[in-house]
């Protein structure tokens, strides 16, 4: 497990400033700066996503794609697939080169079944980037289940022979607060010096407590079929 880290550099305040003009809370800022880091290949499904049209998922922009053929897949949207991720998905063993799962696995009911499944659909050393939330407010799309930790997301992985990398988005308790009342604030000249003011005193705090880390926005989990 380890905590994503970022400075207050100039392009991360940039970034900063951009997407809380864009109304994007705390925690989903912070994990499109992560995604930078991050690259998929081959082909690859995108479940719980929708056309680029219509949404307002932020994420492609960030995360690198230039090698990859994405089709979208969700139930509820127009979308390159129409799927039921509550059951059995209709595609092929060992099709898919990456799998992309962000902010679904929370809506699942048989949660259980679809980590299963995007197994058995991946080739081997296919990859699985999911990140679920975690201290956020209830968000029905259309129903809200459950908080995994990070502990349990790892767990149910694992025992699939996933391979994992784990990484703690937005930590600290102040940020966390952040995260639940941003939306309250409507002008981005007040959410960006609260958010560098909550940021400087989650890095004092994080000197002189154990426990900072257990205080997290969310959870990020790189993985590979093994």
């Amino acid at each position: 497990m380890e905590i994503f880290k970022y400075s207050l550099s100039k392009s991360f305040l940039i970034h900063l400033y951009k997407s809380l003009k864009k109304n994007h809370s705390p925690i989903r800022l912070i994990h499109n700066y992560f995604l930078n880091n991050i690259e998929i290949k081959g082909l690859t499904i995108d479940f719980g996503s929708e056309t680029e049209k219509n949404s307002n998922m932020s994420y492609m922009d960030h995360i690198k794609h230039d090698s990859a053929t994405i089709k979208k897949a969700n139930l509820f949207k127009e979308v390159d697939i129409k799927i039921d991720l509550e059951k059995r998905l209709d595609q092929k063993n060992d099709s898919y080169d990456s799998v992309i799962l962000f902010n679904t696995l929370e809506h699942i009911e048989n949660y259980h079944n679809l980590i299963s499944e995007i197994h058995r659909i991946l080739k081997i050393n296919g990859k699985l980037e999911i990140f679920v939330p975690f201290m956020v407010g209830y968000h029905p799309d259309p129903k809200d289940i459950f908080r995994p930790t990070h502990f349990y997301l790892e767990k149910i992985l694992s025992d699939l022979n996933f391979k994992t990398n784990i990484y703690l988005i937005g930590v600290g308790p102040l940020m966390v607060c952040f995260q639940i009342i941003c939306k309250y604030l409507k002008f981005t000249v007040l959410k960006l010096p609260l958010f560098i003011f909550f940021y400087l005193i989650d890095r004092f705090i994080s000197y002189f407590s154990k426990d900072f880390w257990k205080y997290y926005c969310g959870t990020h989990i790189s993985c590979k079929k093994t």
